[in-house]
Parts: structure tokens; sequence; C-alpha cells
């Protein structure tokens, strides 16, 4: 049984499970059933907000395009720490900035200094 992963559309606000990969290994290009956007793979352990939640989608959407996805580091542990609040998102945008750091290494960061 193939292992299917969570595709996301952050436009739409939808999240499907789909197949990453064909029998040959080649990457899938998923599309999204209402806008026709490129679905975004966004990892096996992501749980999709509510879609009337559009602060939420806009977190998601930061961390998406920073290039950090939803995959569990273990079995049962899950991703890490992502932020949930634009809040959080902001603090860890500023606090990049200041220390030269990467949005993304920002980003998962769980307690800033």
């Amino acid at each position: 049984m193939p292992h299917r992963f969570a595709h996301v559309c952050t436009a739409c606000r939808i999240s499907l499970k789909r197949d990453r990969y064909d029998e040959r290994g080649q990457e899938l290009g998923h599309r999204c059933p209402r806008c026709r956007r490129a679905l975004v793979h966004a990892g096996d352990s992501f749980e999709a907000p509510p879609r009337r939640d559009v602060a939420a989608w806009r977190v998601v959407a930061v961390l998406l395009d920073a290039g950090i996805g939803f995959q569990q580091a273990c079995y049962g542990c899950g991703p890490g720490y992502r932020p949930r609040s634009l809040r959080e998102v902001r603090e860890r945008a500023r606090w990049a900035r200041r220390t030269g750091r990467s949005l993304a290494g920002a980003l998962v960061t769980p307690d800033l200094p």
C-alpha cells in the first residue's frame, strides 16, 4: 500500500491526501481541484486548520514558502515545533533579521533566546 502525504492549496485552504510518487519513483504533480494551481507537498504529519481560519492558513503558507514541511522526525513524535500564530511568525522573522539567521531556521526554533 503506498504511503499518502498531505498536499495543500493555501489559496483555496484545502488539504488532500495523495501519493507523492508514481510506480517509477517520479514525483507526481498534483493540481488543486478548485483553482487548478499546483498542490504543495506538506508532509505526512500535516494537520489542516479549519478552512474558515484564514490567519492559521497564512501561517501554513509562510511555513511552506520557507521550505518547512510537516514530516515526522520519528515514529509518533511529529514534525517538531511549528509556529501556530502570525504573532509567533512575526517574532521569529524579526529575530532572524536581527541575528542574521535564516527565516526557515528561526521558524522551527521553539524558544527564542
